[in-house]
This record gives C-alpha cells, structure tokens and sequence, in this order.
C-alpha cells in the first residue's frame, strides 16, 4: 500500500508538473474531463477505452532525447491531463489543469455542481476542497499550483 501512495504522489506531482505547462484550461475543457473520468470509472478500474474513445489520448515522456516510463499513465486532451489507476482498492482518474486565475476555481466549482445535479459538500466551512457524492463516486475538487499560476486537480473515485 505504501508504494502504491508513494507512485500515486508522484504521478500527481509529474501531472501537476505537466499540466503546469500547457496554457490554461476552460471551464468547459475541465467539466467535459470530469465527465469522461466518471464514465471510465467503475468499481474495479478505470475504463481507459472509454477514456480513449472520449478523444483522450496517452502522454509520453523522454528525457534526454529518449522515452522514459512514467509512474502512473496519464492521458491528455487538449489543456487537460489525466492520470488514472486502475490497481488500487478504489480505482480512481484525477483531472489536472492550469486555470487563468484563482477565481476560476469557484466557476469549475459552480459548473459542476450544474454538470453532476449534485450538492457540493465542503470541509469545516471552507469552500475548497469541495465534495459531490454522484451515484456510485466521489468527486473532489482542490486547487493546486499558486496564486501566481493557479491550477485544479479533480479526483473521481468509486464509492460503494
């Protein structure tokens, strides 16, 4: 298990790296991506099929002119990543993506609660991290990056 956490920080970090690169994400491009992520994930993996048939496509990496394995598979569609597992007890595939500024954060926020016709929890009275409990998932919006160069991270995850 612990290896298991230690690969899924690290293929946060190196999407999070990642997504820090591309130009920033609309709000639109990151709802469309919570919504591919909770038709690919089912109670014992992600659906990386659904994911493709989606328009997702795989991401590689090379260092030094040569490609290098990545410790966890991540996927991309325009300004978006996602990073998937499918090996954990509850299978889950996280969003990343940079936003133009953090105000954008509460509009994804705002545009999901539309998207899922689910009420948005959150934790002692803060707005972010938020929560939606969809049929059979868990949803959880957290900001990443700064306030120089904001970014969101979106885990989907079964729940039983």
């Amino acid at each position: 298990m612990k290896i298991l956490y230690g690969c899924l920080i690290l293929g946060l970090t190196a999407s999070a790296a990642l997504a820090d690169t591309l130009p920033s994400a609309k709000t639109p491009e990151v709802v469309k991506g919570v919504l591919s992520c909770l038709m690919a994930v089912d109670s014992h993996q992600v659906n990386v099929e659904i994911l493709k048939k989606d328009g997702w496509g795989a991401v590689s990496a090379s260092e030094a002119g040569k490609s290098v394995g990545l410790p966890i598979p991540l996927l991309s569609k325009g300004n978006i990543i996602i990073l998937h597992k499918s090996g954990a007890e509850t299978p889950i595939c996280a969003v990343m993506a940079k936003v133009p500024n953090v105000s954008a954060v509460g509009d994804i926020a705002n545009a999901i609660d539309i998207a899922l016709k689910a009420d948005r929890k959150i934790k002692d009275g803060k707005a972010i991290p938020a929560y939606w409990f969809p049929a059979e998932h868990i949803v959880e919006l957290a900001t990443t990056g700064s306030v120089d160069a904001p970014g969101v991270r979106i885990v989907v995850g079964y729940r039983k």
